[in-house]
């Protein structure tokens, strides 16, 4: 569970799940500011963080343990639909792995929790 409460500047939240915590923050109107992450780049970075780990667990199985692995990820918002875009980022020597981790990041948590149907629900 993630907690979040306003802090005393305008935009800015801090938020806390166990013992981690983290600013996040927007610029709107010339109002806020930026020492924090924007929340739709904490939607990118949950899964782009996934779906780094998921391919460095797919490493660990090969015993590469100490691999340049990365994701980068870039939300698109529309009017009906939104679209994550990403991109698996391997260092020259892995790229002989590239489908069998595509396929690894393909089935992530987070991807495959932001596949399904989205329902809200206020308690």
């Amino acid at each position: 569970m993630v907690e979040a409460a306003a802090l005393p500047l305008p935009w800015q939240v801090g938020f806390q799940a166990g013992g981690n915590e983290s600013i996040a923050d927007t610029l709107k109107a010339g109002i806020g500011g930026s020492t924090g992450m924007r929340p739709h780049e904490l939607l990118e970075a949950s899964l782009a963080t996934c779906m780094t780990i998921s391919a460095r667990m797919a490493l660990a199985d090969l015993g590469i343990t100490e691999a340049e692995v990365g994701v980068r990820v870039h939300l698109e918002r529309e009017e009906s639909e939104t679209r994550f875009c990403y991109e698996l980022l391997l260092a020259p020597e892995l790229e002989a792995h590239r489908p069998m981790l595509v396929e690894r990041i393909t089935g992530s948590p987070v991807r495959s929790t932001l596949s399904k149907s989205l329902v809200f629900e206020a308690l």
